[in-house]
């Protein structure tokens, strides 16, 4: 998902992954963006080559956050028995890809075998590789399993599926994938909203980060308001998305008075900035709101004054 087929787009993109059995994300890097993933489902290795020769290989569970900055090179493999399905998001609308595979066959032999000390004919004259084309997604056999030297834990991933949510309210919870609990991001961030039935995330803007969000199940009400008067109002359920532009005014609910649901919010920032309505108009004067809604200043006396952020509220009492 990019800006070519979801014009609203600015500043993120994205991508669903889906790997079966012994399938493989070749190795590969975004030359102008960095990536933060969640895992829904699956058992996979990640092995991340970075600057200094640095190799950094775990394994990554569901309810796990992985952090690739941009341009490090990176793998995602299935070494379980179930599908592994990862939502992936880039601080850029249209994220560039360059994969190992296209990488190597558009070198000659003779440069590589210099490289690796080999004097033709080397290896890589034998490997006689010349497609310039990235695989982009292979497969191992059924029976092959590389589980072996792996490290775990690691800074690149945070398990934000089995961490205590830091907002707990009678609507939801909120687990929140940011700098100060993830130190290794930069330009992204995750929250992961459980929704209880009826749950209303406060109407709000982010001053500083463009939102994406993925509906992991259940269903989604949302409005987004923007510059001119522009309402947009949908209800998403699962797998669908709603992107919201820095500054937007926008809320979501959960629709259904029975089920819960649990939605992952992406950020452009590693530190989203939340500035909610229930303060906003508590922060002023009645008469200040008399004159914007054309209203004598008392009736406001009776609008409950809660200077502090909601976040989520019970749809009900």
């Amino acid at each position: 998902m990019n800006a070519d087929n979801f014009p609203i787009l600015a500043g993120m993109g994205a991508v669903l992954l889906r790997l079966e059995k012994g399938g493989v994300r070749e190795p590969h890097w975004h030359p102008n963006a960095a990536e933060l993933s969640y895992c829904i489902t699956g058992n996979v290795k990640m092995t991340i080559f970075s600057t200094n020769a640095r190799v950094d290989t775990f394994t990554i569970n569901p309810g796990d956050l992985t952090f690739v900055p941009r341009a490090y090179w990176h793998d995602i493999e299935n070494i379980g028995n179930e599908e592994a399905k990862f939502v992936i998001v880039y601080n850029i609308e249209r994220p560039e890809d360059l994969g190992i595979s296209g990488s190597v066959g558009c070198m000659s032999p003779r440069v590589l075998d210099r490289m690796f000390g080999m004097n033709p004919p080397g290896f890589f004259d034998q490997f006689n590789y010349k497609s310039s084309q990235d695989v982009i997604v292979g497969t191992t056999p059924a029976d092959f399993s590389s589980t072996s030297k792996i490290e775990t834990p690691n800074p690149h991933k945070f398990n934000l599926g089995g961490i205590t949510p830091q907002i707990q309210t009678p609507g939801g919870t909120g687990a929140l994938g940011i700098a100060t609990s993830f130190p290794i991001l930069t330009g992204l961030a995750l929250f992961l909203i459980g929704l209880k039935p009826s749950g209303i995330v406060e109407p709000h803007t982010h001053p500083n980060a463009a939102e994406l969000n993925y509906v992991i199940n259940g269903k989604v009400r949302f409005t987004v308001f923007g510059p001119d008067g522009q309402v947009d109002t949908s209800e998403i359920g699962q797998g669908q998305v709603f992107f919201v532009p820095p500054g937007y005014f926008h809320y979501l609910e959960n629709p259904d008075n029975v089920n819960g649901g649990n939605v992952l919010s992406f950020f452009g920032n590693e530190n989203p900035e939340f500035i909610g309505l229930v303060g906003g108009l508590s922060a002023y004067s009645n008469e200040v709101l008399g004159s914007v809604f054309t209203k004598d200043p008392k009736f406001f006396s009776n609008l409950r004054r809660l200077e502090k952020n909601v976040f989520i509220a019970s749809g009900t009492e």
